[in-house]
């Protein structure tokens, strides 16, 4: 067998040839191979789908019913999880964030299971859709520390408790402020990503390993197929729990206006960021 054998490639969309236990094949390129991060213009026709499905899903659930059923159930359970997830982490008065929570939380799940579905791609599997979704959770948390404690207070939580050392913190807290939105997006990205292309190199395996009528009868790739499912609902649920840790340390100093006193599993939510990294 020749050592320069050409690689397999991976939806093509020109004609080209493949050498396979002797014979010619024949097969089309669409400019994406293995390894490589898929075009945007791919990404983009997925990410426009899912959004499509999600707003339909959406629909059918607001069915109004006197006694709700199927569909008009599973809804009102989705909300009312959502409602105790997003309270749970950022205390009373964390319902009205429950809108951005749970849009980010079920856009990130699906975008997450697409790539699932042979022929489709992970729009999370692209750096520019995770960094979108980073940045609207960064620029909302900004809004919302503004919003509940004025310009001044929100300024002043950069510089800590004590005016002797605001020189030193306030430049770190700066950094660390601008840091979240890639934190967020690089860790998204890298998990999706990482997961669809040892998905697909398990899946090429059955192609270049063994001959081509048992090929198709082993799904060398359902392992991961089953840990990616897993790997997708985590990682949708460490983007919304951290969204509302961010915004539940900015809003926090609201209630501490009002007299209110957070409980262990509010603010902070106990919960270090570095401790949520699957």
């Amino acid at each position: 067998m020749p050592q320069h054998a050409m690689p397999t490639q991976i939806a093509q969309a020109e004609p080209t040839t493949h050498v396979s236990g002797g014979h010619a094949e024949t097969g089309h390129e669409e400019g994406y191979k293995l390894g490589e991060i898929p075009s945007p213009r791919m990404l983009f026709g997925n990410a426009v789908c899912i959004a499509i499905v999600l707003i339909a899903l959406a629909k059918a659930m607001r069915r109004r019913q006197a006694v709700p059923s199927g569909i008009g159930n599973f809804g009102e359970y989705i909300v009312e999880s959502m409602i105790n997830f997003t309270t749970g982490i950022i205390g009373p008065g964390g319902e009205k964030y429950v809108p951005l929570v749970g849009t980010i939380f079920f856009y990130v799940l699906v975008s997450n299971l697409w790539g699932q579905i042979p022929g489709f791609h992970s729009p999370t599997s692209n750096l520019s859709t995770t960094l979108a979704l980073g940045l609207i959770v960064f620029v909302y948390v900004q809004y919302v520390g503004i919003r509940s404690n004025g310009i001044k207070a929100y300024i002043g939580h950069f510089m800590g408790p004590m005016p002797a050392v605001a020189p030193l913190l306030f430049p770190i807290e700066l950094i660390s402020e601008f840091v979240k939105p890639f934190t967020l997006a690089m860790r998204l990205f890298g998990n999706i990503f990482g997961e669809d292309t040892v998905i697909v190199v398990l899946a090429t395996l059955a192609v270049t390993m063994v001959p081509k009528p048992v090929a198709g009868l082993l799904p060398f790739q359902l392992p991961i197929l089953i840990l990616g499912m897993l790997t997708a609902f985590v990682q949708a649920m460490v983007f919304s729990l951290l969204t509302c840790i961010y915004l539940a340390l900015q809003s926090r100093h609201d209630s501490e206006h009002d007299g209110e006193h957070h409980a262990p599993g509010h603010g902070h939510s106990g919960i270090e960021e570095s401790a949520l990294v699957p």
